[in-house]
């Protein structure tokens, strides 16, 4: 054998053994596998059971300093029996898997630049605005932060091109801090529509006390002929009364209008948001449930009713592993007009048990009973099982 061939054999080895560990100095990944089980009954003759599934796995590669591209995707995100394979998803694929972030950052001294599909999100209310979608952000570091953004949600190739754009700025001290921010929503559900959003939230944290607060206007047109409107206010008080106890109270405003269209938020609402059941289970953005509390009464297109609400909670830890948490709110409709429903009552009862490590249960059932004609009170459970990795 020649020293040369035996130089290459050698030379192929050590790649081989050294290949796994750049990668894995390079590689960081993380997930989530859930498995889910609900059933909804609306009260009437209708009880919908189903079980879903998700495994979530993101990933990050550090390319050099200050350079890496981060992706997420969502593999078999979907109900059990809903399509797919004769097979099942061992020997065929089946629908239900989305790659929903990919993208390149670059970290500068003073700012840094996030380019391709990605998640932004900007206010207290679940993200007032909230969009997954290709774009890019910059953000420049310091006492105040600035982040300004822009997203192509829908490219027809001409002047119809449908875009998210806005800023933050970030302020505050120790025990306060806050946002201030405006986007927009142009050409995204329509040739005429031109939304605009201004809000403000802040937060106030004294040891056992924690107030955070939300302001937002909306405004310019839904369509060619109908004007956009928004105004709304969110406040959460909350205290802890002891280590393992928690007690709080929110209150929701939202103005409605019999003639123009509100909006509660702007983007694609890819996170969603239903504060109404969440306690602490887990399973509060689930198939079903109550939405934004904003257009709770928004039932049919047309429908802008907007809401006047108060929602009370708690939350205790039993012990490390075992935790509950429990919530009821009651609701009406800011404009009388525009919805026969006089009132609602929304209610929730949730846990959350470690099984074992990174490896938890919870558990949740919901009411909801709406004073309306014709209307009967529905109730859901879910339990799910989470792994985290």
């Amino acid at each position: 054998m020649s020293k040369f061939l035996k130089s290459m054999i050698v030379l192929l080895a050590i790649v081989a053994m050294a290949t796994p560990v750049m990668a894995e100095d390079m590689l960081s990944l993380g997930g989530q596998m859930r498995v889910r089980a609900s059933t909804w009954d609306d009260g009437g003759d209708s009880t919908n059971t189903w079980v879903d599934q998700r495994l979530r796995i993101g990933g990050k590669f550090s390319i050099a300093d200050g350079v890496s591209i981060t992706f997420r995707l969502d593999a078999t995100e979907k109900a059990w029996g809903a399509g797919g394979s004769t097979y099942g998803a061992g020997r065929m694929p089946q629908d239900g898997m989305q790659w929903d972030r990919a993208h390149i950052d670059l970290a500068f001294d003073g700012f840094s630049l996030r380019a391709g599909q990605q998640y932004i999100g900007v206010g207290a209310l679940g993200g007032t605005f909230n969009a997954q979608d290709a774009g890019f952000k910059i953000a420049t570091k310091g006492a105040v932060p600035v982040t300004a953004f822009m997203m192509l949600a829908d490219d027809n190739g001409d002047s119809t091109d449908g875009f998210y754009y806005g800023a933050n700025v970030g302020f505050g001290a120790d025990a306060f801090k806050g946002n201030a921010f405006v986007a927009s929503q142009n050409k995204v559900s329509n040739d005429g529509e031109e939304v605009y959003l201004i809000g403000a939230d802040v937060t106030f944290n004294m040891d056992a006390f924690k107030i955070l607060a939300e302001l937002d206007f909306f405004t310019g047109d839904a369509t060619a002929t109908t004007d956009a409107f928004g105004t709304q206010l969110f406040i959460d008080a909350s205290m802890a009364a002891s280590e393992t106890m928690t007690f709080g109270g929110q209150i929701y405003y939202a103005m409605g209008d019999d003639e123009d269209t509100q909006f509660a938020y702007l983007g694609n609402d890819f996170n969603g948001w239903d504060p109404l059941f969440d306690v602490g289970s887990g399973l509060d953005n689930g198939p079903f449930g109550a939405t934004r509390p904003q257009e709770f009464f928004n039932t049919a297109a047309g429908i802008d009713a907007g809401v006047i609400a108060g929602r009370l909670y708690g939350n205790a830890k039993v012990s490390d592993d075992l935790k509950f948490g429990a919530s009821i709110a009651y609701l009406e409709p800011e404009e009388d007009s525009e919805t026969t429903s006089d009132s609602a009552i929304v209610a929730a009862l949730g846990m959350k048990y470690a099984v074992m490590s990174n490896t938890s249960l919870g558990a949740l059932v919901e009411y909801i009973d709406v004073d309306a004609p014709d209307t009967d009170s529905e109730f859901g459970a879910s339990v799910g099982l989470f792994v985290n990795f």
